[in-house]
């Protein structure tokens, strides 16, 4: 039986470079899109084909769509600046779905995020499904947030006009080997030295372990029923903040120190660094708006794709603390 040929873009960054691995692990025929300045050493394994290109770049992807019958897209930029973001994620997005609309291409998943959601307008404790709020002001919510939301109306446009049968996956925060351990979420860091809690330690972490959404995505490839929807993808079970730092980042970082900041007391600096950065004609580097959307005490639906294509989430967070303890 032939193998389904299934492309990856972004494949030698964190996502990427984890999907690639358990889809030639599972019998899919990949082929990982990268550059030509990409470190590759970790995706030359059996099954796995290498190919050049640019997704900001239409004329160098060509190649790497000939014989694909799947293209998983979770290239994306994530330098924090509104000129690479624009570039990386919404351009190259959209030549993604211009060349999947011209190519016999079965389908496409995109990557998108749960960043998405206008956070600052739900109430606390709200629950947020597939249908929850998008957010209001993209522009306020920092440039990976308002990239990934301008370049998910791409693939939505694409979805109503049926132009590229697509599948739109957002993710909470993803964690797992490869990737950083302390994000944004949290609050802030001093490399693995300093680590700086914002906000409630109460709060529940919207987080995903990478091999849980990968599973997603294997589901999302596998299923005709995923075609023109939308999934959010969050573990069922989360830890807190403070259970994430005693459970895990103590178990990562022992000699690491911790630092518990109230929210207000958090709220009032950065408010005093817009005002700060206003007067210098800069872009203060956080907004209160950016951080109250972060802050909020939400829940992530996940049910939808649970209940239509069947994704239990295999590594719970505990599973996931006792193979780094091990």
């Amino acid at each position: 039986m032939t193998k389904s040929k299934v492309l990856v873009t972004g494949a030698s960054g964190f996502l990427g470079r984890r999907t690639v691995e358990i889809l030639s692990e599972r019998g899919f025929s990949v082929r990982a899109l990268v550059r030509k300045t990409s470190k590759i050493g970790n995706l030359k394994r059996p099954g796995v084909d290498i190919s050049y290109g640019d997704i900001t770049d239409i004329s160098t992807l060509r190649p790497a769509f000939e014989g694909i019958d799947f293209v998983v897209h979770t290239a994306a930029d994530t330098s924090g600046t509104k000129e690479g973001a624009k570039r990386v994620t919404i351009r190259g997005t959209r030549n993604i779905l211009d060349l999947c609309s011209n190519l016999p291409i079965q389908k496409l998943i995109y990557i998108s995020s749960c960043s998405v959601y206008g956070l600052a307008d739900c109430k606390g404790g709200q629950i947020i499904d597939e249908y929850g709020p998008l957010e209001r002001y993209p522009e306020r919510r920092g440039a990976y947030s308002w990239s990934k939301i301008e370049a998910e109306k791409l693939v939505r446009d694409c979805m109503e006009k049926g132009t590229v049968p697509v599948v739109c996956l957002r993710p909470g925060t993803i964690y797992g080997p490869g990737g950083k351990y302390f994000t944004p979420i949290m609050g802030l860091s001093l490399w693995t030295a300093l680590f700086v809690i914002i906000g409630p330690h109460a709060l529940v972490l919207p987080l995903v372990y990478i091999d849980n959404l990968i599973d997603a995505i294997v589901l999302a490839i596998q299923m005709k029923e995923s075609i023109g929807k939308t999934y959010n993808i969050v573990d069922q079970v989360n830890p807190t903040k403070r259970q994430y730092v005693t459970s895990l980042l103590r178990i990562l970082y022992p000699k690491s120190v911790v630092f518990y900041a109230p929210y207000t007391i958090f709220s009032s600096i950065v408010f005093f660094q817009e005002m700060f950065s206003k007067l210098l004609g800069r872009n203060p580097s956080v907004t209160r708006y950016r951080l109250r959307s972060s802050q909020k005490s939400i829940r992530f639906d996940s049910t939808r794709i649970q209940r239509e294509l069947g994704w239990r989430p295999m590594d719970s967070f505990e599973t996931v603390v006792l193979k780094l303890r091990d």
